[in-house]
Order: structure tokens, then sequence, then C-alpha cells
């Protein structure tokens, strides 16, 4: 059987916590049908964070234990492809199969969970500085992601790395059946992840309230901790926060990159419309 190595590089908050996870939890089960899942080395589910430094050494010892497929996952890939170019020698010279998978959401989705990935990585120093986002609005972060966010030239020059096999581009709320095709439908998968263990985001309505807090020189450190603290008890709950303005206004900023995601690879990641809008 041809050896393959499946390649998840992203994107961040689309699922790939959740993918990884999938992968851990069910990595002996795996291992026995031939597929191997390389053990992460941190707390980090994902595998691939050293990518830019594999060698020969490290591919032959993934496939050592018979496995016919290994797969490598980590969001952060997504916008560097060059850390794959020292995979794509190597998987060149070996003849190794390499299929790309990439996941998204829609745009203005990830931005609402970007800003949570924010203020949940950042808080003490948020705090400490009294400086939520280094002093900017919910508006200019977002456009500061806007103008640096080239998804579809991460993905051509992915692409032009790995040219073997079709990218894979789907969405977020597809994982389990992609990840299943090309798997080989494995037996004895076990899918559910307990929702706190995939990374949640925050709802944005909690962000907005901490964050006003922040500014506020009346509100206790203590208090806005306290906020923090129950804001990840309400991911769940129905979030005010990602209002139709919020969601229109990201979508048109948005409109450039899902032309060209549609135009080059037939991806359609526009945000559905929403019934209540």
């Amino acid at each position: 059987m041809t050896q393959k190595i499946i390649l998840h590089i992203g994107s961040p908050k689309c699922g790939s916590t959740y993918l990884q996870r999938v992968m851990v939890q069910n990595s002996e089960t795996l291992l026995q049908q031939g597929i191997h899942y390389p053990a992460p080395t941190g707390s980090h589910p994902g595998n691939a964070a050293n990518l830019a430094e594999i060698t020969q050494a490290d591919v032959d010892a993934m496939f050592a234990n018979g496995a016919h497929t290994v797969v490598l996952s980590h969001e952060d890939l997504y916008s560097l492809s060059k850390r794959g170019i020292a995979l794509a020698g190597i998987t060149a010279k070996t003849g190794i199969a390499v299929q790309l998978l990439v996941f998204l959401r829609p745009f203005s989705d990830f931005v609402f969970g970007d800003y949570s990935q924010f203020m949940k990585q950042f808080f003490d120093t948020f705090l400490a500085e009294r400086k939520p986002y280094g002093g900017r609005d919910f508006e200019t972060f977002a456009k500061r992601r806007i103008d640096t966010m080239k998804p579809a030239v991460y993905l051509t020059n992915w692409g032009k790395l790995f040219p073997g096999l079709p990218l894979i581009l789907d969405s977020h709320r597809n994982i389990q059946p992609v990840l299943d095709t090309v798997l080989g439908q494995p037996e004895g998968m076990i899918w559910e992840v307990p929702h706190h263990e995939t990374n949640p985001s925050l709802r944005m309505q909690d962000c907005d309230v901490i964050a006003a807090a922040m500014r506020d020189p009346g509100c206790a450190d203590e208090d806005i901790r306290q906020m923090f603290l129950s804001a990840f008890h309400q991911t769940q709950e129905p979030d005010m926060g990602r209002s139709p303005e919020r969601i229109a206004w990201l979508e048109e900023q948005f409109r450039p990159h899902n032309e060209a995601l549609l135009a080059q690879f037939g991806f359609d990641n526009r945000a559905p419309v929403r019934r209540d809008a």
C-alpha cells in the first residue's frame, strides 16, 4: 500500500482543536488499522508545530510501526506554507503521497472567534494595562485581520508544494465526514469530544462587556476577572454580540476574499443569510 501523509493545516478557529482531540482519543484504535497520529509533544493536541524542522529520519519513524497513513495537524500552518518545504522535499524523493486538508468557516464567524481568542489568550495583559485589544475597538481589530488575511494565496502556496493530490477544502461543519473518508472509514471511531475540550469561543457580548469594563477605571480588577471566568460558562448561550449588522459589515469587508476562494477553489465561504436579519 502506498504510504500517505494527511496534512491538516487549519485554518485557526475552524474546528482544529476538535479534529485534533478526535485523533488523540482514537490514536490507538487507528494505529491498529495502520493509521498513525504521532503523539503531540506538549499540551496542544496538534502534532505538527515543528513541521519546518522535519527530517527523513522523523518521517521514517512515523511509518516504522507498520502504518500506511500518517496524520499531521496544526492550525498555525495555514498561512505559513514555507514550513512545509522540508516535508515537500522528503515526500517528493520517497514517493509518499501528501493530502492537504483545510477547513474554513465564514470569515465573519472567524473574526468573532478570533476576537474571543485574543481575549482568552491576552486577558491578563489587557487587564494589567487596562487596554483591551491594544486599544483597538472591534471594527479596528477586524479591519486589521481583513487587511492581512490572504486565504486564497495561502492555499495556492500550499498546493504548489504538494501538487500530487488536489487540496481538500471544506466547511468546518464537515470535519467528521471528510476525515472519515480520507482515513478510509476506520472502524471504532469515537467522534464525540466534550465541548469544553474543543476551545469554544466566548460570546461576543461577553467580550464586549469585559473590554468596556477594562476601559472603566471605576471597575475593580476582581470584578472584571469574575466576568471573564463567568463567560466560560455561557459559551453555548445566545449571543447578542453577533448581530446581523456586524455580520453584514464583516461579510462585505471579506467579499474579495470570498470571491477569490470561489474563483480559484470553487468554495463558497459566505455566511448564510439569516432569516431574522
